[in-house]
């Protein structure tokens, strides 16, 4: 049913130049496993996977999106055609990759992964692996002497930083 829906905005989109946010196939889910209540509802368009959203309610994951919706438009000159099939993209790793050495020995020290387990973009953070904290700063800085710039913590920058202070 979701895919036949799909089918249809995709078809009327052909009539329109400029799409809103209803002209997309909405899918909207109750996540029976979530543990946060902020993640007990999530909304996307079908066969879209730039724009996924949550929230503690159908109405909030759905206004989340909304946000999001408008957000991307504003951003982006080109917008993926409604209903149409939209394939995941994951973000490039170019500064990752130039600081692999680094990467490597940090994932194992600070994170306790192997980094070699999975994926790592430039725009991965301490967030993404939940250690975006004070004790997780303070380890850092001390087992790398490097004093981190405040903000969001992207392990990019901080790669670049470690091979900054390195070949000082």
């Amino acid at each position: 049913m979701k895919q036949f829906k799909a089918n249809i905005k995709y078809f009327r989109s052909f009539f329109k130049s400029k799409w809103e946010f209803d002209d997309y196939p909405l899918e909207v889910w109750k996540n029976i496993n979530a543990e946060d209540k902020e993640l007990q509802y999530g909304a996307r368009f079908t066969n879209c996977w730039k724009l996924i959203t949550h929230g503690e309610s159908k109405k909030e994951a759905i206004e989340n999106l909304k946000n999001q919706f408008i957000d991307f438009k504003k951003n982006n000159s080109k917008l993926p055609r409604p209903g149409a099939n939209v394939p995941l993209e994951f973000s490039k790793n170019i500064r990752i990759e130039m600081n692999e050495g680094i990467a490597v020995d940090f994932f194992e020290r600070i994170i306790g992964i192997n980094y070699y387990h999975c994926f790592v973009s430039d725009l991965s953070s301490l967030k993404d692996f939940d250690i975006e904290d004070e004790e997780t700063i303070k380890k850092i800085e001390k087992e790398y002497e490097v004093k981190l710039k405040k903000g969001d913590y992207y392990l990019s920058d901080i790669f670049e930083q470690i091979n900054e202070k390195r070949n000082l």
